[in-house]
């Protein structure tokens, strides 16, 4: 009966979970008999097996520097018997000026070896590094180095997960995960202004003027969606918000209260938000945002409509009552429409419209914008 050699780093951690050695390890990961047995396995240092026509893994064993590495060499790939290895690697060839490296880099070896079937590869990466660069999970790739060592090849993933990404190699080499960074004309930067008499409500230093709460948005345009990015910093520890994008901004430019606002129009629940205990906040949502997002109903005579602005607002009304919020009078703001009064949002651009809305035409009055 064939088997497929499967290996797990390390050698000490296999003996003190399994008390066997690493070549029975193979066995009872298979429950079948021994083909071609692992040659060693290292701790930090690597993963090595011998791999026959038949197949094999490699897999990293968690709290190891191998963890979340897995290469699978299908059947075929191989026609005899090969020493294989994956090791940690500081290679010195930097990425592309338009690629950021988010993961530890792997030699796998015997380097330039080809294969006759492509083996699947995964490699761990820092999602907070993805998150970052403004990009998302699925958006993450490897880079390949050449066979002459001179510069890189990218690999698109097939597939991948929070931690980890796959690709398919045809030939064994330097990997590394990275993202490419999104283009200057691609991203929308902007600042949420307070909405004034909840802002020491707000404020996790309200007396100090050099600390006021301070949160921006970046969004960046994609092929079939948009990504926003929240931070903000200053704000009171604890609090919880709803995100939402509306129609209309309660305040002018200048962040003052518009003297004429009415109401904030068609709105879109968005995102939950929350400080953590330094006060910080981080959020990030995909969805249409730029140009495009808007609603319409016709039941009511609602044709399409955008919601340009984005703002939070208090999620619980008590947080806010003692800036003179009337708890007995909810707003709708949060999932259960029983929320607080506004806290930041967008302000107008100089067509009107709020700052999601890249492609205005003022060429008619109200400004519209263009999708």
């Amino acid at each position: 009966m064939k088997s497929r050699t499967v290996v797990m780093s390390s050698l000490g951690e296999a003996r003190r979970h399994f008390g066997v050695a690493i070549g029975t390890v193979a066995c009872l990961v298979l429950a079948a008999g021994c083909g071609a047995a692992p040659e060693s396995a290292g701790g930090d240092e690597g993963l090595h097996a011998t791999i026959g026509a038949q197949g094999g893994e490699l897999v990293g064993v968690k709290g190891s520097a191998l963890e979340g590495v897995h290469l699978t060499i299908p059947q075929g790939a191989l026609s005899s018997d090969t020493a294989i290895s994956v090791r940690p690697v500081t290679n010195e060839t930097p990425l592309p000026p338009t690629a950021v490296r988010i993961g530890p880099q792997f030699t796998l070896e015997p380097a330039g070896l080809a294969l006759a079937n492509a083996a699947k590869l995964s490699l761990p990466f820092d999602e907070t590094r993805v998150t970052d660069q403004y990009r998302f999970d699925d958006e993450v790739k490897v880079w390949a180095l050449k066979g002459d060592g001179n510069g890189w090849t990218q690999r698109k993933q097939v597939d991948s997960t929070s931690t980890t990404v796959s690709v398919e190699l045809d030939t064994l080499t330097t990997v590394a995960a990275g993202v490419n960074p999104p283009p200057e004309q691609d991203i929308v930067r902007f600042a949420f202004q307070p909405n004034p008499k909840f802002l020491k409500c707000l404020a996790a230093y309200p007396d100090d003027p050099y600390r006021q709460p301070h949160v921006e948005a970046l969004v960046v345009r994609g092929s079939l969606n948009d990504g926003l990015f929240l931070s903000g910093k200053y704000v009171k520890p604890g609090l919880k918000f709803d995100m939402f994008t509306v129609e209309h901004s309660q305040l002018l430019a200048d962040g003052t209260v518009d003297p004429a606002f009415a109401n904030f129009g068609l709105a879109w629940y968005q995102s939950d938000l929350e400080a953590n205990d330094n006060g910080v906040m981080k959020a990030s949502i995909r969805t249409i945002l730029l140009d495009q997002i808007f609603g319409f109903d016709p039941a009511v005579n609602l044709t399409p409509t955008g919601t340009f602005h984005v703002g939070f607002w208090f999620n619980d009304p008590n947080d806010a009552a003692a800036c003179g919020f009337d708890v007995t009078k909810p707003t709708p703001f949060n999932g259960e429409h029983q929320a607080g009064p506004l806290a930041m949002i967008s302000v107008p651009e100089a067509s009107g419209l709020g700052p999601l809305c890249t492609k205005p035409d003022t060429s008619v009055s109200p400004a519209k914008c263009d999708p």
